[in-house]
C-alpha cells in the first residue's frame, strides 16, 4: 500500500489535489512537537551540548504549499566528542551531530534518535570510551519524553546505505560546486555547512578536512515522508559529507532507499526519484 500511495504522491505537481486537513488537530500536535523539543532543549542546555540547527519539516512544507503532519529534527553538538569519534573514522560524519526527530505517526506522537550501537555498526567504531559517551549524551538528551526508540539497528551492517564519489576537484571546490548545483534546482533550502575540522581546532584539536553539508527539497521531502516520517532524521535534510585524506576528497551521502528499508522495511518510487536526482546532481558536481 506504501508504495502505491506514493506513486499518487509522485504525480502530485503535475495532477494537483487538494487536501482535507484538521486544522485545530494539526495546530494542537504541532504544539506538541514544539513542546517535546523544548524538553530535549533544556536536556541539551543541561548537558552542555550546543543546539545547532532545526529542520521543521511540516512548516517547511506548509511553505511550499504541501501537507506534511507534524515532524522536526533538531541538531546538537558536542565538539569534543564528534572529534574524538571522527578521529577514529571520519565517516562517522555522516551521522554527526546529534539528531533528534520528533514527529506524529498515524496520529501518535513519536521520537527517534541514532544510538551508539548504530554508529558502531555502520562506521565501525571501536573507540569504547567515545561509544559510551555518545550513549549517555544521546539518554540525557532524550529524558522525559514519551514513546522513544532508536533507528533499527539490528542486522546493520558496516558503510549501510552509504553512496560514495571520488571528486575531481580540490577539497573547497568541491564543496562550493554542490552548493551551486544544488541550490540551482530552485526547490531546495540549505541548511548549514558543518565543519567539523574547524570545531575541532576551536578546542584545540586536530582532523583533516571534513565538512557536512545539509540541505533539502520542502515538497518532494514532503512527499517522500507522508508514510515514511521516520527517515526525517536520516534523509530530509539530505546529509552530504565531504572529506580529504591523502589527498583524496570523497563525497558520501545516504541512499534514501536504503535508508527506507531500515527504517520501515519499505520504500517508495519517490525514493527512487530523489535518490536518482541526489546522485546525479553530487555526480556533476565532482566530475570536470
Amino acid at each position: 500500500m506504501k508504495k502505491l500511495s506514493l506513486i499518487a504522491l509522485c504525480v502530485l505537481p503535475i495532477l494537483g489535489c487538494e487536501t482535507t486537513v484538521d486544522q485545530n488537530a494539526h495546530q494542537s500536535q504541532l504544539n506538541a512537537v514544539d513542546e517535546s523539543v523544548l524538553i530535549v532543549d533544556k536536556n541539551a542546555e543541561d548537558n552542555g551540548l550546543d543546539k545547532v540547527l532545526t529542520i521543521d519539516h511540516s512548516r517547511l512544507a506548509g511553505q511550499a504549499n504541501e501537507y506534511l503532519a507534524p515532524s522536526r529534527v533538531d541538531f546538537y553538538t558536542d565538539d569534543k566528542l564528534n572529534t574524538q569519534l571522527l578521529k577514529d573514522s571520519l565517516q562517522v560524519g555522516l551521522d554527526l551531530p546529534f539528531r533528534v526527530l520528533n514527529y506524529v505517526e498515524n496520529g501518535e506522537q513519536k521520537v527517534i534518535y541514532t544510538d551508539a550501537q548504530f554508529i558502531q555498526k555502520r562506521h565501525g567504531i571501536m573507540d569504547n570510551e567515545a561509544l559510551e559517551q555518545y550513549a549517555e549524551k544521546t539518554a540525557s538528551l532524550t529524558n522525559g519524553l514519551d514513546n522513544i526508540a532508536p533507528v533499527q539497528s539490528e542486522g546493520l551492517t558496516k558503510n549501510y546505505g552509504i553512496e560514495t564519489l571520488v571528486s575531481e576537484y580540490d577539497f573547497e571546490t568541491t564543496l562550493n560546486n554542490i552548493k551551486r548545483d544544488v541550490l540551482a534546482q530552485g526547490d531546495t533550502v540549505w541548511f548549514m555547512n558543518w565543519d567539523f575540522k574547524d570545531r575541532a581546532e576551536a578546542i584545540g584539536e586536530s582532523l583533516p578536512n571534513a565538512t557536512l553539508l545539509v540541505f533539502g527539497g520542502p515538497a518532494p521531502g514532503a512527499k517522500a515522508m507522508t508514510d515514511f516520517p521516520s527517515i526525517g532524521l536520516d534523509a530530509f535534510g539530505q546529509k552530504v559529507l565531504v572529506t580529504e585524506e591523502n589527498g583524496q576528497v570523497t563525497v558520501a551521502y545516504n541512499n534514501i532507499v536504503d535508508m527506507s528499508e531500515l527504517h520501515y522495511q519499505d520504500n517508495a518510487i519517490s525514493h527512487k526519484v530523489i535518490n536518482f536526482r541526489l546522485g546525479k546532481t553530487l555526480g556533476g558536481a565532482v566530475e570536470k
